[in-house]
Order: structure tokens, then C-alpha cells, then sequence
């Protein structure tokens, strides 16, 4: 009788000691009361040494029945911990896309030319093809080919208006985009008449990327001299000093700028008039004599026009701000 009552006095003390414990934590929780253990384990009621080398019955259920309770606290915040490691581990920031540029683009880095007696200053790096771009690509991403002297896809695609070779430009960009290829801001696009000039020159002050004679330009370029009165696939010639090929004759290629006369001053990335009637292209063409292909000469035509001496190469920059 004795020992019942022992046992019972025990398992009233040990219950009472942890409803203690449980309405301190609720305290803190409210703010009542500072937390005065900083650990992050819940606190666990002891059973005392005699009942667990001896456990009674009853003194055994008390101990499982504090144990199971304590641990049930542990267990939820585990839980919070892990979803909330989840969340990082998906977080947005994790997946950055990486820019992938086309295999055959070539990096241009920011400089300067002289055009007459000013200076033009290109001051972002940009990325142009290292070719003009082909029937075979322009087929294969737009169904259907333009061009006048199709038969072999490697020559330059033609006879596109200003219009398609920027629809082009951007169906290449969603393409890329949709591959993962390219991050955003960044975007495939016709070159301005600037970049198409720097770019031409490559760090030259001659009259071609290859130098003042045009005796030699039979090595470099397609023109009216040598080309028997078609294209020819890209890529045959010797290529600029900056790795470009075609840069001189083949086909005429469109720039992003509005025609207008240059502005007699210094500029600094510039990009035409805001509008007018024609758009320009630049490079020289089968069908044309060299003099023609020099790296400053320009022409123009109305954008909604195609004829089949003018073609495109594309370029790749962040977008302008």
C-alpha cells in the first residue's frame, strides 16, 4: 500500500514538474518571461536514477510518456529546418543563365575609328558574325528562302527587305532564349552602321580592312572583278585582321541606322536619325566594282525593299539602356 502510494506521489511530482516547465516555455513564448536556456533542445524533465535502473511500471509509463512529448517538439522544428533549406536550395538565384554565343561570332571589343576628321567611339564590347549569314540558317529558321542564286545553302542569304532580316534577328534571340543560351537583356540584332564600320576597319586607317590596294582585294573580297556574276559561299576569301570574312564585297549587308548625312562632330555609339525613308547597308557587293566595298562607303534603300545583292550579318549585345 505504501509502495503504491510512493509510486503515485512520484508520478504526481514528475507530471507537475513538467506542466511547470510547459508554462514557463508558453511565458516565454509571449514575451512574458526571458528565455533562460539559449540552447536550441528542448528541455527534458529528468526521472530519477531509482526508477531508471529500477523502473516501476507506472514510473516507466511516466518517463516514455515526458520522453515522447519532448521529442515531439524536437521533431517540428527539424521539420521548419528543412523546409526552409528547401526554399534556398530553389531559390531563383541559384539559376543564372550563362551567355552562349552562337559558335561563329567573333568578340568585338569596345575602341574608336576616324570617319573623315572625327572620331567615332564604340564604348561596349559587342559580338558579330564571323559570316554573313547563309540560306541553309536563314532557311532552317524561317521556313522559307528569299534568295535569287539559291542551289548551294553555304552561299549568303539575299533579297531580304530591312523587315526579314530583322524578324530574323529576332526569331535567332527567342531561339537562344528558349535553349537556355541567353541571358536576359541580351539580344541578337542587325549592327549600327558604327559598329559595321569599327568593325570592318578592324584598328585599320586604310581604305580596306587589308590595306590601300586594291590589287590585292582579289584574296579578300567577291566583287564585280571576280565573281562571274553571282555569290559564293562564306568564308572562301582570306579573312580581316579581326577574323571576319566577307566583309568586302559578296553581298551589301543591312545596319540598324536610318540613312541621313554624318553629323559633322565627335560621336559616341551612335545610331542614326529616330526615322526617315531608308535604311543603310554597307560592304560592297558581287555586282559592284571594289571601290565600292571600301570600309567607309555606304547605300540605302527603302527598309520594306529586297533586291538580290544585299543580305545581313547578325550582331549580339546587351540591350542598349
Amino acid at each position: 500500500m505504501k509502495a503504491n502510494e510512493h509510486n503515485s506521489s512520484r508520478r504526481e511530482e514528475a507530471l507537475t514538474s513538467y506542466a511547470r516547465e510547459g508554462e514557463q516555455v508558453r511565458k516565454r513564448e509571449r514575451g512574458n518571461e526571458p528565455r533562460k536556456n539559449s540552447g536550441s533542445r528542448a528541455h527534458v524533465p529528468a526521472c530519477s536514477l531509482a526508477e531508471m535502473i529500477e523502473p516501476t511500471s507506472a514510473g516507466l509509463s511516466t518517463c516514455l510518456l515526458i520522453l515522447s512529448i519532448a521529442l515531439s517538439h524536437t521533431g517540428c522544428d527539424k521539420g521548419s529546418s528543412d523546409a526552409s533549406a528547401r526554399r534556398l536550395e530553389s531559390s531563383p538565384a541559384s539559376s543564372k543563365t550563362e551567355l552562349v554565343p552562337l559558335t561563329n561570332m567573333v568578340l568585338i571589343k569596345a575602341g574608336s575609328f576616324v570617319r573623315g576628321k572625327y572620331p567615332v567611339t564604340i564604348t561596349r564590347d559587342f559580338w558579330l558574325g564571323k559570316y554573313e549569314v547563309t540560306q541553309g540558317e536563314y532557311t532552317a529558321l524561317m521556313g522559307k528562302n528569299p534568295s535569287h542564286f539559291p542551289g548551294d545553302t553555304n552561299r549568303p542569304v539575299e533579297r531580304l527587305s530591312y523587315f526579314q532580316a530583322v524578324a530574323y534577328c529576332s526569331a535567332v534571340t527567342k531561339r537562344e532564349q528558349e535553349a537556355g543560351r541567353l541571358p536576359p537583356g541580351y539580344a541578337y540584332r542587325l549592327p549600327t552602321e558604327a559598329e559595321w564600320e569599327y568593325a570592318c576597319r578592324a584598328g585599320t586607317t586604310n581604305l580596306f580592312s587589308f590595306g590601300d590596294d586594291s590589287g590585292t582585294a582579289d584574296q579578300f573580297a567577291w566583287t564585280l572583278e571576280n565573281s562571274e556574276g553571282t555569290t559564293h559561299p562564306v568564308g572562301l576569301k582570306r579573312p580581316s585582321p579581326w577574323g571576319l570574312y566577307d566583309m568586302h564585297g559578296n553581298v551589301w549587308e543591312w545596319c540598324l541606322d536610318w540613312f541621313a548625312p554624318y553629323p559633322a562632330a565627335p560621336l559616341t555609339d551612335p545610331t542614326g536619325p529616330a526615322s526617315n525613308k531608308f535604311k543603310v547597308f554597307k560592304g560592297g557587293g558581287w555586282n559592284q566594282e571594289i571601290e565600292f566595298a571600301r570600309s567607309v562607303n555606304r547605300f540605302m534603300m527603302a527598309p520594306s525593299s529586297g533586291i538580290y545583292f544585299v543580305g545581313l550579318r547578325v550582331a549580339l549585345s546587351q540591350s542598349h539602356q
